[in-house]
Protein backbone atom coordinates (compact mmCIF):
# COMPACT_ATOMS: atom_id res chain seq x y z
CA UNK A 1 0.00 0.00 0.00
CA UNK A 2 1.38 3.20 -1.33
CA UNK A 3 2.75 5.93 1.36
CA UNK A 4 -0.12 8.44 0.59
CA UNK A 5 -3.06 6.05 0.90
CA UNK A 6 -1.57 4.85 4.24
CA UNK A 7 -1.18 8.67 5.52
CA UNK A 8 -4.76 9.00 4.26
CA UNK A 9 -6.31 6.34 6.37
CA UNK A 10 -3.89 6.67 9.31
CA UNK A 11 -2.86 2.90 8.75
CA UNK A 12 -0.03 1.12 10.56
CA UNK A 13 -0.44 -2.47 9.97
CA UNK A 14 0.10 -5.13 13.14
CA UNK A 15 2.56 -8.17 13.16
CA UNK A 16 0.78 -11.64 13.42
CA UNK A 17 2.35 -12.25 16.94
CA UNK A 18 0.76 -9.08 18.78
CA UNK A 19 -2.30 -9.82 16.51
CA UNK A 20 -2.53 -12.84 18.42
CA UNK A 21 -1.73 -11.63 22.17
CA UNK A 22 -4.52 -8.79 21.74
CA UNK A 23 -6.90 -11.03 20.54
CA UNK A 24 -6.30 -13.13 23.14
CA UNK A 25 -7.09 -10.63 25.74
CA UNK A 26 -10.61 -10.16 24.24
CA UNK A 27 -12.44 -12.31 26.73
CA UNK A 28 -15.15 -13.34 24.75
CA UNK A 29 -17.17 -16.31 23.99
CA UNK A 30 -18.57 -18.15 20.95
CA UNK A 31 -21.97 -16.52 21.95
CA UNK A 32 -21.03 -12.77 21.95
CA UNK A 33 -21.12 -11.15 18.74
CA UNK A 34 -17.62 -8.66 18.02
CA UNK A 35 -17.52 -5.72 16.11
CA UNK A 36 -13.76 -5.07 14.79
CA UNK A 37 -13.47 -1.60 13.98
CA UNK A 38 -10.44 -0.81 11.07
CA UNK A 39 -9.53 -4.53 10.28
CA UNK A 40 -6.97 -3.72 7.69
CA UNK A 41 -5.42 -6.63 6.27
CA UNK A 42 -6.96 -8.75 9.11
CA UNK A 43 -4.39 -9.39 11.48
CA UNK A 44 -6.40 -9.26 14.03
CA UNK A 45 -9.31 -10.49 12.20
CA UNK A 46 -7.85 -14.06 12.21
CA UNK A 47 -7.66 -14.58 15.69
CA UNK A 48 -10.74 -13.64 16.55
CA UNK A 49 -12.50 -15.33 13.93
CA UNK A 50 -11.29 -18.18 16.47
CA UNK A 51 -13.36 -17.77 19.44
CA UNK A 52 -16.55 -18.90 17.29
CA UNK A 53 -18.23 -15.86 17.37
CA UNK A 54 -19.50 -14.02 14.57
CA UNK A 55 -17.55 -10.85 13.35
CA UNK A 56 -18.79 -7.75 11.93
CA UNK A 57 -15.47 -5.53 10.25
CA UNK A 58 -15.83 -2.04 9.98
CA UNK A 59 -13.35 -0.63 7.22
CA UNK A 60 -12.87 2.63 5.38
CA UNK A 61 -10.35 1.11 2.91
CA UNK A 62 -11.82 -0.60 0.00
CA UNK A 63 -8.47 -1.90 -1.28
CA UNK A 64 -8.57 -3.69 2.68
CA UNK A 65 -12.08 -4.52 2.24
CA UNK A 66 -11.43 -6.65 -1.18
CA UNK A 67 -8.83 -8.00 0.99
CA UNK A 68 -10.36 -9.53 3.38
CA UNK A 69 -13.48 -10.77 1.72
CA UNK A 70 -10.95 -13.01 -0.67
CA UNK A 71 -9.14 -13.90 3.23
CA UNK A 72 -12.65 -14.70 4.83
CA UNK A 73 -15.08 -15.87 2.07
CA UNK A 74 -15.31 -19.29 3.28
CA UNK A 75 -16.10 -17.95 7.12
CA UNK A 76 -19.83 -17.58 7.62
CA UNK A 77 -18.78 -15.91 10.45
CA UNK A 78 -17.20 -13.15 9.32
CA UNK A 79 -19.22 -9.86 7.34
CA UNK A 80 -17.74 -6.60 6.62
CA UNK A 81 -18.80 -2.99 5.62
CA UNK A 82 -17.18 -0.33 3.87
CA UNK A 83 -18.05 2.53 5.41
CA UNK A 84 -16.07 5.35 7.77
CA UNK A 85 -17.28 3.93 11.23
CA UNK A 86 -18.09 7.82 12.29
CA UNK A 87 -20.96 6.91 9.25
CA UNK A 88 -22.01 3.77 10.67
CA UNK A 89 -25.49 2.86 11.80
CA UNK A 90 -24.13 1.55 15.50
CA UNK A 91 -27.60 2.16 17.00
CA UNK A 92 -29.26 -0.08 14.54
CA UNK A 93 -26.40 -2.68 14.51
CA UNK A 94 -26.37 -3.18 18.73
CA UNK A 95 -30.32 -3.61 18.30
CA UNK A 96 -29.67 -7.14 16.38
CA UNK A 97 -26.41 -7.85 18.23
CA UNK A 98 -27.11 -8.29 21.88
CA UNK A 99 -24.30 -7.51 24.61
CA UNK A 100 -21.68 -7.26 21.82
CA UNK A 101 -17.56 -6.74 22.62
CA UNK A 102 -16.37 -3.40 20.54
CA UNK A 103 -12.73 -4.16 19.48
CA UNK A 104 -10.04 -2.68 17.19
CA UNK A 105 -6.94 -1.21 15.76
CA UNK A 106 -7.69 2.17 15.70
CA UNK A 107 -6.50 4.52 13.43
CA UNK A 108 -4.17 7.44 15.79
CA UNK A 109 -5.71 10.15 13.60
CA UNK A 110 -9.29 9.57 14.49
CA UNK A 111 -8.97 7.06 17.45
CA UNK A 112 -10.35 9.54 20.28
CA UNK A 113 -13.93 10.60 17.58
CA UNK A 114 -14.53 6.81 17.51
CA UNK A 115 -14.21 6.35 20.92
CA UNK A 116 -16.26 9.35 22.02
CA UNK A 117 -18.80 7.82 19.57
CA UNK A 118 -18.80 4.55 21.26
CA UNK A 119 -19.00 5.86 24.94
CA UNK A 120 -22.87 7.07 25.44
CA UNK A 121 -23.30 3.32 24.11
CA UNK A 122 -21.42 1.26 26.01
CA UNK A 123 -23.56 0.18 28.07
CA UNK A 124 -25.55 -1.67 25.70
CA UNK A 125 -21.76 -3.50 24.76
CA UNK A 126 -20.07 -5.48 27.32
CA UNK A 127 -17.00 -3.10 26.61
CA UNK A 128 -14.46 -1.88 24.10
CA UNK A 129 -11.23 -3.05 24.20
CA UNK A 130 -8.66 -1.94 21.23
CA UNK A 131 -5.62 -0.39 20.13
CA UNK A 132 -4.66 3.89 20.62
CA UNK A 133 -2.16 5.90 20.56
CA UNK A 134 -0.11 5.66 23.87
CA UNK A 135 -0.46 8.95 25.20
CA UNK A 136 -4.08 8.87 24.13
CA UNK A 137 -4.97 5.70 26.25
CA UNK A 138 -3.39 7.59 29.55
CA UNK A 139 -5.82 10.88 29.58
CA UNK A 140 -8.59 8.08 29.06
CA UNK A 141 -7.23 6.33 32.17
CA UNK A 142 -6.33 9.15 33.96
CA UNK A 143 -7.79 10.45 37.23
CA UNK A 144 -8.08 13.66 38.82
CA UNK A 145 -4.45 15.11 39.91
CA UNK A 146 -3.03 13.01 37.19
CA UNK A 147 -0.68 15.37 34.53
CA UNK A 148 -2.90 13.51 31.78
CA UNK A 149 -6.29 14.12 33.30
CA UNK A 150 -8.51 16.60 30.64
CA UNK A 151 -12.02 16.22 29.39
CA UNK A 152 -11.37 12.95 27.49
CA UNK A 153 -11.17 11.57 30.78
CA UNK A 154 -13.80 13.31 32.60
CA UNK A 155 -15.76 12.57 29.64
CA UNK A 156 -14.98 8.86 29.37
CA UNK A 157 -15.09 8.27 33.34
CA UNK A 158 -18.99 9.35 32.91
CA UNK A 159 -20.02 6.14 31.51
CA UNK A 160 -17.30 4.09 31.87
CA UNK A 161 -14.14 2.44 33.75
CA UNK A 162 -10.79 2.01 31.92
CA UNK A 163 -7.72 0.83 32.43
CA UNK A 164 -4.70 0.21 29.93
CA UNK A 165 -3.45 -3.57 29.14
CA UNK A 166 -0.66 -3.67 27.13
CA UNK A 167 2.20 -0.91 26.15
CA UNK A 168 3.35 -1.73 22.47
CA UNK A 169 6.57 -0.48 21.07
CA UNK A 170 6.63 0.72 17.34
CA UNK A 171 8.62 -2.10 15.87
CA UNK A 172 5.04 -4.66 16.44
CA UNK A 173 3.83 -2.47 12.96
CA UNK A 174 4.49 -1.86 9.35
CA UNK A 175 5.16 0.99 8.72
CA UNK A 176 6.77 1.82 12.12
CA UNK A 177 4.74 4.88 13.82
CA UNK A 178 6.70 7.49 15.76
CA UNK A 179 4.67 7.00 18.55
CA UNK A 180 4.15 3.85 21.27
CA UNK A 181 0.72 2.63 21.07
CA UNK A 182 -1.11 0.64 24.33
CA UNK A 183 -4.37 -1.68 24.41
CA UNK A 184 -7.61 -0.25 26.51
CA UNK A 185 -9.79 -1.70 28.44
CA UNK A 186 -13.72 0.64 28.71
CA UNK A 187 -16.31 -1.31 30.24
CA UNK A 188 -19.77 0.52 31.00
CA UNK A 189 -20.05 1.20 34.41
CA UNK A 190 -22.89 0.26 36.92
CA UNK A 191 -23.95 3.74 37.82
CA UNK A 192 -23.01 6.22 34.79
CA UNK A 193 -23.74 9.96 35.26
CA UNK A 194 -26.77 11.00 33.68
CA UNK A 195 -25.86 14.46 32.16
CA UNK A 196 -27.35 15.84 29.19
CA UNK A 197 -24.30 17.33 26.34
CA UNK A 198 -24.31 20.71 28.18
CA UNK A 199 -22.39 19.18 30.37
CA UNK A 200 -19.52 18.06 28.23
CA UNK A 201 -19.63 21.55 27.06
CA UNK A 202 -18.98 22.87 30.46
CA UNK A 203 -15.85 20.36 31.15
CA UNK A 204 -14.48 21.26 27.95
CA UNK A 205 -14.90 24.68 28.74
CA UNK A 206 -13.06 24.07 32.15
CA UNK A 207 -9.79 22.45 30.51
CA UNK A 208 -9.73 25.31 28.31
CA UNK A 209 -6.99 27.00 30.47
CA UNK A 210 -5.92 23.80 32.28
CA UNK A 211 -3.37 25.55 34.55
CA UNK A 212 -4.90 28.44 35.41
CA UNK A 213 -7.84 28.87 38.14
CA UNK A 214 -11.05 27.27 37.14
CA UNK A 215 -12.44 30.72 37.43
CA UNK A 216 -10.40 32.06 35.17
CA UNK A 217 -11.62 29.27 32.35
CA UNK A 218 -15.38 29.88 33.15
CA UNK A 219 -15.18 33.23 33.72
CA UNK A 220 -16.57 33.89 29.84
CA UNK A 221 -20.10 32.65 31.01
CA UNK A 222 -20.14 33.38 34.74
CA UNK A 223 -18.75 35.72 37.21
CA UNK A 224 -16.04 35.89 39.43
CA UNK A 225 -18.84 36.17 42.07
CA UNK A 226 -21.16 33.32 41.02
CA UNK A 227 -18.09 30.70 40.41
CA UNK A 228 -16.56 31.44 43.74
CA UNK A 229 -20.21 30.79 45.59
CA UNK A 230 -20.59 27.43 43.59
CA UNK A 231 -16.82 26.34 44.53
CA UNK A 232 -17.13 27.33 48.17
CA UNK A 233 -21.01 25.40 47.99
CA UNK A 234 -19.17 22.45 47.65
CA UNK A 235 -16.18 23.36 49.93
CA UNK A 236 -13.42 24.31 47.25
CA UNK A 237 -11.07 26.59 47.39
CA UNK A 238 -10.90 29.94 44.95
CA UNK A 239 -7.70 28.75 43.68
CA UNK A 240 -9.30 25.24 42.47
CA UNK A 241 -8.05 23.89 38.92
CA UNK A 242 -10.36 21.72 36.33
CA UNK A 243 -7.51 18.64 37.27
CA UNK A 244 -8.53 18.36 40.79
CA UNK A 245 -12.48 17.51 39.98
CA UNK A 246 -13.86 13.81 39.73
CA UNK A 247 -16.38 13.78 37.07
CA UNK A 248 -19.47 13.59 39.64
CA UNK A 249 -18.02 17.16 41.62
CA UNK A 250 -18.22 18.53 38.07
CA UNK A 251 -21.78 17.43 37.34
CA UNK A 252 -22.08 19.14 40.73
CA UNK A 253 -20.92 22.62 40.14
CA UNK A 254 -22.13 22.57 36.47
CA UNK A 255 -25.46 21.94 37.95
CA UNK A 256 -25.25 24.88 40.44
CA UNK A 257 -23.76 27.49 37.80
CA UNK A 258 -26.76 26.26 35.53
Amino acid sequence: MDRARRRKFGQNFLDDAMARLIAEDLKANNETPILEIGPGHGAMTVHLLKIGAPLTAIEIDEQCVEILKKKFENNPLFEIENIDFLKFDLDSWLLSHSTPWITGNLPYNVSTGIISNILPKIHKTLGFMGMVQLEVAERLCATPGNSAYGSLSVYLSSFANAKILRKIGPEHFTPKPNVDSATVLITPKENPLNAPKEFFDFVRQSFAQKRKRLANSLSKNYSKTEIFSALESLSLSENTRAEELSPEIFFKLFSILK
